[in-house]
């Protein structure tokens, strides 16, 4: 009897104490999106920008930030977190954040970003142009999302028009 009321007990209490799950329903089968916005980073915004979506996301839902890079061969994205050296050993890091309604774009260096000459900050600082890719749950780990035109193609963005957006 003793074993009777103790597996009634165990079976009770884990059927009790399982959490609970909510799924979120998609309005569109996936939803993938591409914005492209301008930014400067400077000492009034504490080297850090702030931009809202143009819909809250979806808790399984990534997010996913490129630079715009000018090489000698033309631009590339490159995918953040990025860090760019300096040869006296000084590195500006490119991160971001965010939330299901807004992210940040921020830098993080490791030297007062004060003291970059002014063809520094052109490089680094004024006008810098990023993308903003949103890939929905299902695509998650389904490539290498490194390379920016390869993660368009991906998702079959490669001909949809980029949404501009403004910061906060």
């Amino acid at each position: 009897m003793k074993k009777i009321a103790l597996f009634i007990t165990l079976i009770t209490g884990a059927v009790t104490l399982q959490s609970c799950t909510v799924e979120e329903a998609y309005t569109e089968e996936y939803v993938s999106s591409v914005y492209e916005l301008t930014t400067t980073f400077s000492e009034g915004n504490q080297y850090n920008t702030i931009y809202d979506f143009t819909r809250p996301l979806y808790d399984s839902d990534h997010v996913l930030i490129y630079r715009l890079w000018a090489t000698q061969d033309g631009d590339v994205w490159r995918l953040i977190p990025n860090t760019i050296f300096f040869n006296n050993g000084d590195e500006i890091l490119y991160n971001y954040d965010h939330t299901k309604y807004d992210f940040s774009i921020f830098l993080e260096p490791n030297f007062p970003l004060n003291t970059l000459t002014a063809n520094e900050r052109s490089l680094y600082l004024n006008n810098q142009t990023f993308r903003v890719v949103i890939i929905p749950g299902a695509f998650a780990g389904r490539t290498d999302f490194s390379d920016y035109d390869a993660t368009i193609k991906f998702l079959g963005l490669q001909n949809e028009p980029i949404k501009k957006i403004k910061s906060k």
